[in-house]
């Protein structure tokens, strides 16, 4: 099954997994680099957050917004609103959330 034909529901669970993985992954380089663990290999994490990086800075501003604000900073619950209508909110972030995660997982 294709990131197309997902629906929005999977999409949104991919999208959170990534946010997830990258905070653990971050944790974990900051553990490496402070020497609170010894890992012998850190490519693994460090190759994930260049990835998580790299399709983050591939979207435009609304979708970097987006991204943040939905996925990785949830600073507050209906952000968006007086920004754009629901409909084309959910519109831009099922395109978004597939950019994104193209950016990742097809890199």
């Amino acid at each position: 099954m294709t990131l197309l034909e997902k629906s929005f529901k999977e999409l949104e669970e991919m999208t959170e997994e990534v946010a997830y993985r990258f905070f653990v992954a971050k944790k974990v380089m900051h553990a490496i680099e402070s020497h609170e663990i010894v890992e012998e290999n850190n490519a693994p994490y460090e190759t994930y957050l260049n990835r998580v990086e790299s399709a983050y800075q591939s979207l435009d501003d609304k979708g970097r917004n987006l991204i943040n604000n939905e996925f990785f900073f949830q600073n507050y619950q209906n952000w968006w609103v007086g920004l754009y209508s629901k409909t084309n909110f959910y519109r831009l972030k099922k395109r978004t959330m597939l950019q994104f995660l193209e950016g990742i997982y097809h890199a």
